[in-house]
Protein backbone atom coordinates (compact mmCIF):
# COMPACT_ATOMS: atom_id res chain seq x y z
CA UNK A 1 0.00 0.00 0.00
CA UNK A 2 1.13 3.47 -0.74
CA UNK A 3 -0.19 4.79 2.61
CA UNK A 4 2.73 3.47 4.80
CA UNK A 5 4.69 6.39 6.37
CA UNK A 6 8.43 6.87 6.65
CA UNK A 7 8.42 7.17 10.46
CA UNK A 8 6.97 3.66 10.90
CA UNK A 9 9.86 2.22 8.92
CA UNK A 10 12.59 4.10 10.87
CA UNK A 11 11.34 2.87 14.31
CA UNK A 12 11.41 -0.85 13.59
CA UNK A 13 14.45 -1.25 11.43
CA UNK A 14 18.14 -0.88 12.35
CA UNK A 15 20.19 2.05 11.16
CA UNK A 16 21.92 0.02 8.49
CA UNK A 17 18.55 -0.28 6.81
CA UNK A 18 18.03 3.51 6.51
CA UNK A 19 19.27 3.36 2.95
CA UNK A 20 16.45 0.99 2.10
CA UNK A 21 13.92 3.32 3.80
CA UNK A 22 15.07 6.21 1.62
CA UNK A 23 14.44 4.10 -1.47
CA UNK A 24 10.97 3.22 -0.19
CA UNK A 25 10.26 6.90 0.48
CA UNK A 26 11.02 7.83 -3.12
CA UNK A 27 8.79 4.98 -4.29
CA UNK A 28 5.88 6.26 -2.21
CA UNK A 29 6.29 9.79 -3.56
CA UNK A 30 6.32 8.45 -7.12
CA UNK A 31 3.15 6.43 -6.42
CA UNK A 32 1.25 9.48 -5.13
CA UNK A 33 2.44 11.58 -8.06
CA UNK A 34 1.12 9.05 -10.60
CA UNK A 35 -2.26 8.91 -8.83
CA UNK A 36 -2.58 12.70 -9.02
CA UNK A 37 -1.65 12.83 -12.70
CA UNK A 38 -4.16 10.09 -13.56
CA UNK A 39 -6.91 12.30 -12.12
CA UNK A 40 -5.94 15.19 -14.41
CA UNK A 41 -5.55 13.41 -17.79
CA UNK A 42 -6.70 10.05 -19.02
CA UNK A 43 -3.94 7.66 -19.76
CA UNK A 44 -4.05 6.57 -23.41
CA UNK A 45 -4.73 2.90 -23.92
CA UNK A 46 -2.73 2.75 -27.13
CA UNK A 47 0.57 4.01 -28.31
CA UNK A 48 -0.91 5.16 -31.69
CA UNK A 49 -1.75 8.92 -31.55
CA UNK A 50 -5.36 9.89 -32.29
CA UNK A 51 -5.81 11.51 -35.73
CA UNK A 52 -6.54 15.25 -35.69
CA UNK A 53 -8.74 16.99 -38.36
CA UNK A 54 -8.38 20.66 -39.23
CA UNK A 55 -11.80 22.33 -39.78
CA UNK A 56 -12.38 23.60 -43.34
CA UNK A 57 -11.96 27.34 -43.69
CA UNK A 58 -15.23 29.28 -43.75
CA UNK A 59 -16.23 30.61 -47.24
CA UNK A 60 -16.27 34.36 -47.12
CA UNK A 61 -17.30 37.06 -49.60
CA UNK A 62 -14.62 38.93 -51.48
CA UNK A 63 -15.01 42.66 -50.87
CA UNK A 64 -13.07 45.32 -52.74
CA UNK A 65 -14.35 48.81 -52.02
CA UNK A 66 -18.10 48.91 -52.72
CA UNK A 67 -17.93 45.71 -54.76
CA UNK A 68 -18.79 42.34 -53.25
CA UNK A 69 -18.41 38.87 -54.75
CA UNK A 70 -20.78 36.42 -53.07
CA UNK A 71 -18.88 33.23 -52.18
CA UNK A 72 -20.46 30.11 -50.67
CA UNK A 73 -23.63 31.74 -49.37
CA UNK A 74 -26.83 29.80 -48.81
CA UNK A 75 -30.46 30.82 -48.95
CA UNK A 76 -32.28 32.41 -47.24
CA UNK A 77 -30.03 35.44 -47.43
CA UNK A 78 -30.60 38.73 -45.65
CA UNK A 79 -29.34 40.56 -48.76
CA UNK A 80 -32.05 39.04 -50.97
CA UNK A 81 -35.41 40.24 -49.71
CA UNK A 82 -38.96 39.77 -50.95
CA UNK A 83 -41.78 42.29 -50.62
CA UNK A 84 -45.47 41.71 -51.36
CA UNK A 85 -47.99 44.20 -52.77
CA UNK A 86 -51.69 43.48 -53.22
CA UNK A 87 -54.84 45.55 -53.53
CA UNK A 88 -55.05 45.37 -49.73
CA UNK A 89 -51.62 47.01 -49.43
CA UNK A 90 -50.87 48.81 -52.72
CA UNK A 91 -48.36 51.24 -51.20
CA UNK A 92 -46.93 49.66 -48.05
CA UNK A 93 -45.15 46.39 -48.90
CA UNK A 94 -45.22 43.35 -46.66
CA UNK A 95 -41.90 41.68 -45.98
CA UNK A 96 -41.98 37.99 -46.85
CA UNK A 97 -39.77 35.80 -44.69
CA UNK A 98 -38.91 32.93 -47.03
CA UNK A 99 -37.11 30.06 -45.34
CA UNK A 100 -36.04 26.51 -46.11
CA UNK A 101 -39.43 25.12 -45.08
CA UNK A 102 -42.97 26.35 -45.51
CA UNK A 103 -43.61 26.32 -41.75
CA UNK A 104 -40.74 28.72 -41.13
CA UNK A 105 -42.00 31.11 -43.82
CA UNK A 106 -44.74 33.68 -43.32
CA UNK A 107 -46.69 33.41 -46.59
CA UNK A 108 -49.83 32.29 -44.76
CA UNK A 109 -49.58 35.26 -42.40
CA UNK A 110 -49.40 37.81 -45.23
CA UNK A 111 -51.86 39.14 -47.82
CA UNK A 112 -50.69 36.52 -50.30
CA UNK A 113 -53.66 34.80 -51.92
CA UNK A 114 -52.99 31.64 -53.96
CA UNK A 115 -56.21 32.21 -55.94
CA UNK A 116 -54.62 35.17 -57.73
CA UNK A 117 -51.79 35.12 -60.24
CA UNK A 118 -48.36 35.92 -58.82
CA UNK A 119 -46.06 38.37 -60.57
CA UNK A 120 -42.41 38.22 -59.48
CA UNK A 121 -40.57 41.38 -60.57
CA UNK A 122 -36.76 41.49 -60.53
CA UNK A 123 -34.77 44.70 -60.98
CA UNK A 124 -31.37 44.91 -62.63
CA UNK A 125 -27.91 46.32 -62.10
CA UNK A 126 -27.40 49.50 -60.04
CA UNK A 127 -31.11 49.71 -59.16
CA UNK A 128 -33.61 48.58 -56.56
CA UNK A 129 -37.28 47.67 -56.27
CA UNK A 130 -38.30 51.33 -55.99
CA UNK A 131 -37.26 52.12 -59.56
CA UNK A 132 -40.00 54.42 -60.92
CA UNK A 133 -40.84 52.37 -63.99
CA UNK A 134 -41.07 49.16 -61.96
CA UNK A 135 -43.34 50.80 -59.40
CA UNK A 136 -45.55 52.02 -62.23
CA UNK A 137 -45.78 48.42 -63.44
CA UNK A 138 -47.04 47.42 -60.00
CA UNK A 139 -49.78 50.05 -60.07
CA UNK A 140 -50.82 49.06 -63.59
CA UNK A 141 -51.30 45.47 -62.47
CA UNK A 142 -53.24 46.40 -59.33
CA UNK A 143 -55.49 48.73 -61.32
CA UNK A 144 -56.12 45.94 -63.79
CA UNK A 145 -57.12 43.27 -61.28
CA UNK A 146 -56.19 41.11 -58.30
CA UNK A 147 -52.57 40.01 -58.27
CA UNK A 148 -49.83 39.01 -55.86
CA UNK A 149 -47.02 41.40 -56.82
CA UNK A 150 -43.72 40.28 -55.30
CA UNK A 151 -40.60 42.40 -55.72
CA UNK A 152 -37.15 40.87 -55.38
CA UNK A 153 -34.86 43.44 -53.75
CA UNK A 154 -31.21 42.49 -54.17
CA UNK A 155 -29.83 46.03 -54.39
CA UNK A 156 -27.13 45.29 -51.77
CA UNK A 157 -25.59 42.78 -54.18
CA UNK A 158 -26.09 44.94 -57.29
CA UNK A 159 -24.33 48.27 -56.66
CA UNK A 160 -22.61 50.38 -59.26
CA UNK A 161 -19.98 50.59 -60.60
CA UNK A 162 -19.44 46.89 -59.84
CA UNK A 163 -20.97 45.24 -62.90
CA UNK A 164 -18.39 42.43 -62.96
CA UNK A 165 -19.21 41.14 -59.50
CA UNK A 166 -22.94 41.84 -59.90
CA UNK A 167 -23.00 39.59 -62.97
CA UNK A 168 -21.41 36.93 -60.76
CA UNK A 169 -23.90 37.43 -57.91
CA UNK A 170 -26.99 36.69 -59.99
CA UNK A 171 -26.36 32.94 -59.59
CA UNK A 172 -26.86 33.20 -55.84
CA UNK A 173 -29.84 35.56 -56.16
CA UNK A 174 -31.46 33.20 -58.65
CA UNK A 175 -31.18 30.34 -56.16
CA UNK A 176 -32.91 32.43 -53.48
CA UNK A 177 -35.72 33.41 -55.86
CA UNK A 178 -36.14 29.72 -56.70
CA UNK A 179 -36.62 29.10 -52.98
CA UNK A 180 -39.41 31.69 -53.05
CA UNK A 181 -41.04 29.87 -55.97
CA UNK A 182 -40.87 26.59 -54.05
CA UNK A 183 -42.67 28.11 -51.06
CA UNK A 184 -45.35 29.52 -53.37
CA UNK A 185 -45.82 26.09 -54.93
CA UNK A 186 -46.51 24.72 -51.47
CA UNK A 187 -49.55 27.01 -51.22
CA UNK A 188 -51.16 25.00 -54.01
CA UNK A 189 -50.72 27.38 -56.95
CA UNK A 190 -48.53 27.21 -60.04
CA UNK A 191 -49.82 30.40 -61.71
CA UNK A 192 -46.65 32.47 -61.68
CA UNK A 193 -45.10 34.98 -64.07
CA UNK A 194 -41.49 36.08 -63.57
CA UNK A 195 -40.52 39.47 -65.05
CA UNK A 196 -36.88 40.55 -65.17
CA UNK A 197 -35.36 43.80 -66.40
CA UNK A 198 -31.82 44.03 -67.81
CA UNK A 199 -29.54 41.92 -65.61
CA UNK A 200 -32.65 40.78 -63.77
CA UNK A 201 -33.80 39.19 -67.03
CA UNK A 202 -30.62 37.12 -67.21
CA UNK A 203 -31.10 36.26 -63.53
CA UNK A 204 -34.34 34.43 -64.33
CA UNK A 205 -32.24 31.73 -66.00
CA UNK A 206 -30.80 30.75 -62.61
CA UNK A 207 -34.26 30.74 -61.08
CA UNK A 208 -35.28 28.12 -63.61
CA UNK A 209 -32.07 26.12 -63.13
CA UNK A 210 -32.72 25.74 -59.39
CA UNK A 211 -36.32 24.53 -59.62
CA UNK A 212 -35.65 20.92 -60.50
CA UNK A 213 -38.52 19.32 -62.39
CA UNK A 214 -40.92 22.27 -62.11
CA UNK A 215 -41.02 24.59 -65.13
CA UNK A 216 -42.13 28.18 -64.76
CA UNK A 217 -45.24 28.95 -66.84
CA UNK A 218 -43.89 32.25 -68.20
CA UNK A 219 -40.82 34.47 -68.11
CA UNK A 220 -40.72 37.97 -69.59
CA UNK A 221 -37.31 39.47 -70.31
CA UNK A 222 -37.22 43.25 -70.66
CA UNK A 223 -34.13 44.15 -72.70
CA UNK A 224 -31.88 41.39 -71.26
CA UNK A 225 -28.38 42.61 -70.45
CA UNK A 226 -25.67 42.09 -73.05
CA UNK A 227 -22.26 42.58 -71.29
CA UNK A 228 -20.73 39.20 -70.32
CA UNK A 229 -23.60 37.30 -71.93
CA UNK A 230 -22.65 37.40 -75.61
CA UNK A 231 -20.80 34.09 -75.59
CA UNK A 232 -22.51 32.46 -72.61
CA UNK A 233 -24.04 29.01 -72.94
CA UNK A 234 -27.72 28.33 -72.41
CA UNK A 235 -27.05 27.40 -68.79
CA UNK A 236 -25.88 30.94 -68.02
CA UNK A 237 -28.33 33.14 -69.92
CA UNK A 238 -32.03 33.52 -70.60
CA UNK A 239 -33.25 31.16 -73.31
CA UNK A 240 -36.53 29.47 -74.37
CA UNK A 241 -35.88 26.41 -72.19
CA UNK A 242 -36.21 28.41 -68.97
CA UNK A 243 -40.02 28.47 -69.01
CA UNK A 244 -43.01 27.09 -70.87
CA UNK A 245 -43.18 30.48 -72.62
CA UNK A 246 -40.49 33.15 -72.78
CA UNK A 247 -41.26 36.53 -74.37
CA UNK A 248 -38.66 39.27 -74.74
CA UNK A 249 -38.78 42.98 -75.57
CA UNK A 250 -35.60 44.48 -77.09
CA UNK A 251 -35.05 48.25 -76.97
CA UNK A 252 -31.29 48.90 -76.67
CA UNK A 253 -29.52 46.12 -78.53
CA UNK A 254 -25.75 46.27 -79.11
CA UNK A 255 -25.32 48.64 -76.13
CA UNK A 256 -26.91 47.58 -72.84
CA UNK A 257 -29.28 44.96 -74.22
CA UNK A 258 -28.77 41.81 -76.29
CA UNK A 259 -29.35 41.66 -80.02
CA UNK A 260 -29.75 37.91 -80.23
CA UNK A 261 -33.07 36.25 -79.65
CA UNK A 262 -33.67 35.01 -76.10
CA UNK A 263 -37.19 33.62 -76.07
CA UNK A 264 -40.00 31.99 -77.96
CA UNK A 265 -41.17 35.44 -79.09
CA UNK A 266 -38.78 38.39 -79.41
CA UNK A 267 -40.12 41.86 -80.20
CA UNK A 268 -37.66 44.46 -81.48
CA UNK A 269 -39.27 47.82 -80.78
CA UNK A 270 -38.46 50.47 -83.39
CA UNK A 271 -35.58 48.34 -84.61
CA UNK A 272 -34.49 47.41 -81.09
CA UNK A 273 -31.48 49.74 -80.80
CA UNK A 274 -32.53 53.35 -80.13
CA UNK A 275 -36.04 54.45 -79.26
CA UNK A 276 -37.77 57.54 -80.67
CA UNK A 277 -37.86 60.48 -78.30
CA UNK A 278 -34.71 59.42 -76.42
CA UNK A 279 -32.43 61.90 -78.17
CA UNK A 280 -34.12 65.00 -76.83
CA UNK A 281 -32.52 67.43 -74.41
CA UNK A 282 -29.88 66.15 -72.04
CA UNK A 283 -31.32 62.63 -71.90
CA UNK A 284 -28.87 59.77 -72.18
CA UNK A 285 -30.20 58.05 -75.33
CA UNK A 286 -28.87 54.63 -74.33
CA UNK A 287 -30.23 54.65 -70.77
CA UNK A 288 -33.53 56.05 -72.02
CA UNK A 289 -33.82 53.38 -74.71
CA UNK A 290 -32.89 50.65 -72.23
CA UNK A 291 -35.63 51.63 -69.77
CA UNK A 292 -38.22 51.99 -72.51
CA UNK A 293 -38.61 48.21 -72.40
CA UNK A 294 -40.14 48.52 -68.93
CA UNK A 295 -42.29 51.47 -69.99
CA UNK A 296 -43.65 49.67 -73.03
CA UNK A 297 -44.49 46.57 -71.03
CA UNK A 298 -46.09 48.58 -68.21
CA UNK A 299 -48.28 50.43 -70.69
CA UNK A 300 -49.33 47.18 -72.34
CA UNK A 301 -50.94 45.97 -69.11
CA UNK A 302 -53.98 48.24 -69.51
CA UNK A 303 -53.56 49.68 -72.99
CA UNK A 304 -56.63 49.54 -75.21
CA UNK A 305 -54.50 49.87 -78.33
CA UNK A 306 -51.64 47.53 -77.59
CA UNK A 307 -48.24 47.03 -79.22
CA UNK A 308 -48.48 45.06 -82.46
CA UNK A 309 -45.61 43.68 -84.50
CA UNK A 310 -45.09 41.88 -87.78
CA UNK A 311 -42.88 38.87 -88.32
CA UNK A 312 -39.32 38.92 -89.64
CA UNK A 313 -37.10 35.94 -90.37
CA UNK A 314 -33.95 37.40 -88.78
CA UNK A 315 -32.34 40.64 -87.71
CA UNK A 316 -30.07 40.50 -90.75
CA UNK A 317 -33.16 40.42 -92.93
CA UNK A 318 -34.41 43.51 -91.14
CA UNK A 319 -31.13 45.36 -91.69
CA UNK A 320 -31.34 44.47 -95.40
CA UNK A 321 -34.84 45.98 -95.55
CA UNK A 322 -36.36 42.58 -96.27
CA UNK A 323 -39.05 42.75 -93.56
CA UNK A 324 -41.66 45.33 -94.63
CA UNK A 325 -44.79 45.72 -92.50
CA UNK A 326 -47.49 43.16 -93.22
CA UNK A 327 -51.12 42.77 -92.29
CA UNK A 328 -50.51 39.76 -90.05
CA UNK A 329 -49.82 41.40 -86.70
CA UNK A 330 -49.30 39.86 -83.26
CA UNK A 331 -49.49 41.64 -79.93
CA UNK A 332 -46.56 42.16 -77.56
CA UNK A 333 -46.60 42.78 -73.83
CA UNK A 334 -48.81 41.48 -71.06
CA UNK A 335 -51.55 40.08 -73.31
CA UNK A 336 -49.31 38.28 -75.77
CA UNK A 337 -50.70 34.99 -77.01
CA UNK A 338 -48.70 32.12 -75.59
CA UNK A 339 -48.69 30.52 -79.03
CA UNK A 340 -46.66 33.40 -80.48
CA UNK A 341 -43.35 32.21 -81.88
CA UNK A 342 -40.62 34.00 -83.79
CA UNK A 343 -39.03 37.42 -84.24
CA UNK A 344 -41.22 40.49 -84.63
CA UNK A 345 -40.80 44.19 -85.37
CA UNK A 346 -43.02 46.84 -83.81
CA UNK A 347 -43.22 50.63 -83.84
CA UNK A 348 -44.25 53.08 -81.13
CA UNK A 349 -44.88 56.75 -80.53
CA UNK A 350 -41.98 58.86 -79.26
CA UNK A 351 -43.88 59.93 -76.13
CA UNK A 352 -46.39 58.25 -73.85
CA UNK A 353 -48.82 56.76 -74.61
CA UNK A 354 -46.48 54.75 -76.79
CA UNK A 355 -48.90 52.19 -78.22
CA UNK A 356 -49.96 52.74 -81.83
CA UNK A 357 -52.55 50.01 -81.87
CA UNK A 358 -53.32 47.53 -84.60
CA UNK A 359 -52.99 49.83 -87.58
CA UNK A 360 -54.64 47.44 -90.04
CA UNK A 361 -57.03 44.54 -89.89
CA UNK A 362 -56.85 42.10 -92.79
CA UNK A 363 -60.46 40.84 -92.76
CA UNK A 364 -61.90 44.38 -92.82
CA UNK A 365 -58.98 46.07 -94.59
CA UNK A 366 -58.59 48.65 -91.87
CA UNK A 367 -62.24 49.65 -91.48
CA UNK A 368 -63.14 50.83 -88.03
CA UNK A 369 -66.47 51.05 -86.28
CA UNK A 370 -68.70 53.47 -88.23
CA UNK A 371 -69.73 56.71 -86.57
CA UNK A 372 -72.91 58.67 -87.22
CA UNK A 373 -72.48 62.38 -87.96
CA UNK A 374 -75.58 64.44 -88.75
CA UNK A 375 -77.42 61.40 -89.94
CA UNK A 376 -74.61 60.23 -92.22
CA UNK A 377 -72.54 57.15 -91.53
CA UNK A 378 -68.81 57.65 -91.87
CA UNK A 379 -65.94 55.21 -91.60
CA UNK A 380 -62.36 56.29 -91.03
CA UNK A 381 -59.79 54.28 -92.93
CA UNK A 382 -56.50 54.56 -91.01
CA UNK A 383 -53.42 54.85 -93.16
CA UNK A 384 -50.44 55.98 -91.06
CA UNK A 385 -47.78 57.77 -93.03
CA UNK A 386 -45.14 55.36 -91.73
CA UNK A 387 -46.71 52.45 -93.64
CA UNK A 388 -47.74 51.75 -97.19
CA UNK A 389 -51.29 50.94 -98.09
CA UNK A 390 -52.15 47.43 -96.83
CA UNK A 391 -53.79 46.43 -100.11
CA UNK A 392 -50.78 47.38 -102.16
CA UNK A 393 -48.50 45.75 -99.60
CA UNK A 394 -50.07 42.35 -100.19
CA UNK A 395 -49.07 42.29 -103.84
CA UNK A 396 -45.91 44.36 -103.66
CA UNK A 397 -43.73 43.53 -100.66
CA UNK A 398 -40.65 44.87 -102.46
CA UNK A 399 -42.13 48.31 -103.21
CA UNK A 400 -41.58 47.86 -106.92
CA UNK A 401 -44.93 49.39 -107.74
CA UNK A 402 -44.09 52.53 -105.84
CA UNK A 403 -43.70 55.46 -108.20
CA UNK A 404 -40.51 56.44 -106.39
CA UNK A 405 -38.93 52.98 -106.29
CA UNK A 406 -35.14 53.42 -106.54
CA UNK A 407 -35.74 57.16 -106.86
CA UNK A 408 -36.96 56.86 -110.45
CA UNK A 409 -40.15 58.61 -111.48
CA UNK A 410 -41.82 56.48 -114.18
CA UNK A 411 -43.25 58.07 -117.30
CA UNK A 412 -46.82 57.21 -118.34
CA UNK A 413 -46.96 54.74 -121.20
CA UNK A 414 -49.54 54.55 -123.98
CA UNK A 415 -50.79 51.37 -122.40
CA UNK A 416 -51.74 52.50 -118.90
CA UNK A 417 -48.24 51.87 -117.48
CA UNK A 418 -48.75 48.17 -118.12
CA UNK A 419 -45.37 46.45 -118.55
CA UNK A 420 -46.94 43.70 -120.62
CA UNK A 421 -48.35 46.09 -123.21
CA UNK A 422 -51.95 45.05 -122.61
CA UNK A 423 -54.40 47.86 -123.19
CA UNK A 424 -56.56 47.39 -120.12
CA UNK A 425 -59.94 49.04 -120.59
CA UNK A 426 -60.18 50.30 -117.04
CA UNK A 427 -57.47 52.88 -117.72
CA UNK A 428 -57.69 53.20 -121.47
CA UNK A 429 -57.69 56.98 -121.24
CA UNK A 430 -54.40 57.24 -119.40
CA UNK A 431 -51.44 58.01 -121.61
CA UNK A 432 -53.48 58.38 -124.81
CA UNK A 433 -54.34 62.00 -124.27
CA UNK A 434 -55.05 64.66 -121.72
CA UNK A 435 -57.80 63.27 -119.55
CA UNK A 436 -58.23 66.68 -117.99
CA UNK A 437 -59.63 67.86 -121.32
CA UNK A 438 -63.30 68.31 -120.50
CA UNK A 439 -64.22 68.44 -124.17
CA UNK A 440 -63.86 64.67 -124.34
CA UNK A 441 -66.98 62.59 -124.25
CA UNK A 442 -67.79 60.11 -121.56
CA UNK A 443 -67.18 57.24 -123.96
CA UNK A 444 -63.43 57.78 -123.80
CA UNK A 445 -63.52 56.96 -120.10
CA UNK A 446 -65.94 54.09 -120.44
CA UNK A 447 -65.10 51.25 -118.09
CA UNK A 448 -63.29 53.52 -115.64
CA UNK A 449 -62.82 52.54 -112.04
CA UNK A 450 -66.02 54.25 -110.99
CA UNK A 451 -68.10 52.64 -113.74
CA UNK A 452 -69.77 56.03 -114.18
CA UNK A 453 -69.91 58.96 -116.57
CA UNK A 454 -68.24 62.31 -116.16
CA UNK A 455 -71.51 63.84 -115.03
CA UNK A 456 -71.12 62.00 -111.72
CA UNK A 457 -67.72 63.55 -111.12
CA UNK A 458 -67.11 67.18 -110.38
CA UNK A 459 -65.07 68.75 -113.16
CA UNK A 460 -61.78 69.38 -111.43
CA UNK A 461 -58.37 69.30 -112.99
CA UNK A 462 -57.71 65.60 -112.26
CA UNK A 463 -61.26 64.40 -113.07
CA UNK A 464 -60.65 61.03 -111.41
CA UNK A 465 -61.07 59.41 -108.04
CA UNK A 466 -58.62 59.69 -105.20
CA UNK A 467 -56.69 56.74 -103.81
CA UNK A 468 -59.01 56.14 -100.84
CA UNK A 469 -62.03 56.05 -103.14
CA UNK A 470 -60.21 53.64 -105.43
CA UNK A 471 -59.38 51.36 -102.51
CA UNK A 472 -62.97 51.50 -101.25
CA UNK A 473 -64.31 50.39 -104.62
CA UNK A 474 -61.78 47.59 -104.75
CA UNK A 475 -62.85 46.48 -101.29
CA UNK A 476 -66.54 46.52 -102.22
CA UNK A 477 -65.94 44.44 -105.32
CA UNK A 478 -66.50 47.14 -107.98
CA UNK A 479 -63.11 46.45 -109.55
CA UNK A 480 -62.58 43.02 -111.01
CA UNK A 481 -59.08 43.44 -112.31
CA UNK A 482 -55.76 43.87 -110.54
CA UNK A 483 -54.60 46.92 -108.64
CA UNK A 484 -51.32 46.87 -110.51
CA UNK A 485 -52.58 49.60 -112.85
CA UNK A 486 -52.97 52.46 -110.41
CA UNK A 487 -52.92 55.52 -112.70
CA UNK A 488 -50.18 58.08 -112.29
CA UNK A 489 -50.86 61.73 -113.08
CA UNK A 490 -48.08 64.25 -112.92
CA UNK A 491 -48.67 66.71 -110.09
CA UNK A 492 -51.89 65.12 -108.89
CA UNK A 493 -52.19 64.71 -105.12
CA UNK A 494 -54.45 61.72 -105.04
CA UNK A 495 -54.43 61.15 -101.30
CA UNK A 496 -54.84 64.73 -100.09
CA UNK A 497 -58.03 65.91 -101.82
CA UNK A 498 -61.45 64.54 -101.25
CA UNK A 499 -63.77 63.85 -104.13
CA UNK A 500 -66.98 65.83 -103.96
CA UNK A 501 -70.02 63.92 -105.13
CA UNK A 502 -73.71 63.95 -104.45
CA UNK A 503 -74.48 61.44 -101.69
CA UNK A 504 -76.63 58.52 -102.65
CA UNK A 505 -78.61 57.32 -99.65
CA UNK A 506 -76.49 56.09 -96.71
CA UNK A 507 -73.30 56.15 -98.69
CA UNK A 508 -70.13 55.31 -96.81
CA UNK A 509 -67.66 58.20 -96.88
Amino acid sequence: MCTTTTQQYTRVVPSFLRTISIIVTFSLVNCHAKSFLNQLTAVPTTTTPAPTTTPAPTMRDIVIGPCRWVIGRKCPDKDVRFYLYTRRNPQQPQYLNIDETFDKSNLTNSNFNPRYQTKIIIHGYNADMYMNTLQRMKYEYLMRGEYNIIFVDWAVLAPGPCYVNVAHNIKHVGACVAQLVERILETGTTDMHVIGFSLGAQLTNYVARNLGSFQLPRITGLDPAMPFFITSGIDDKLDPTDAAFVDVIHTNAFVQGKIERCGHADFYMNGGILQPGCNKGNTNPFACSHQRAVEYFSESIRSRKGFWGWACSSYISYLLNMCPPTNYLLEAGEDIKLSTKGMFLAETNDTAPYALGKWTDLPTLGKQKPTINNGRITITLPQPSAFRDPLLQQVDQWNKLDSHFNGIEPEPTPFSQDPNGDNWTYFSGVGTGDITDTSKTGNELAGSVEEQSLEDVQKVHETQIEWLEYRRNLTNGHIENSIFTVPHIEGAELTSKKLSRQPRGNEIN
